[in-house]
């Protein structure tokens, strides 16, 4: 998807706003990086654990990671959300 795509559909600012809103990630790295160590760990357990319990427990740890992966970044948007409009 080009530039020109993207404010087809809207999804930019007005050129006259850009450069005025920092381009930090709202995301708080160290729980990014904590989420994507228990999701590999967890898909580790579920390789390694050949269809016993340690499989279900890798399985069970992987659906808990992406679940807070989703729920990390829904509030990192909502923070940015904040951000723009107050602005």
């Amino acid at each position: 998807m080009g530039l020109e795509d993207l404010k087809e559909q809207n999804v930019l600012l007005p050129e006259e706003r850009w450069g005025e809103h920092s381009l930090e990630t709202t995301v708080p790295k160290w729980w990014l990086l904590l989420i994507s160590v228990v999701g590999l760990a967890s898909l580790a357990a579920t390789y390694l654990g050949d269809g016993g319990p340690a499989t279900w427990i890798g399985v069970g740890g992987f659906l808990v990671s992406i679940y807070a992966a989703t729920i990390l970044c829904d509030r990192a948007i909502e923070r940015q959300r904040e951000r723009m409009e107050g602005s």
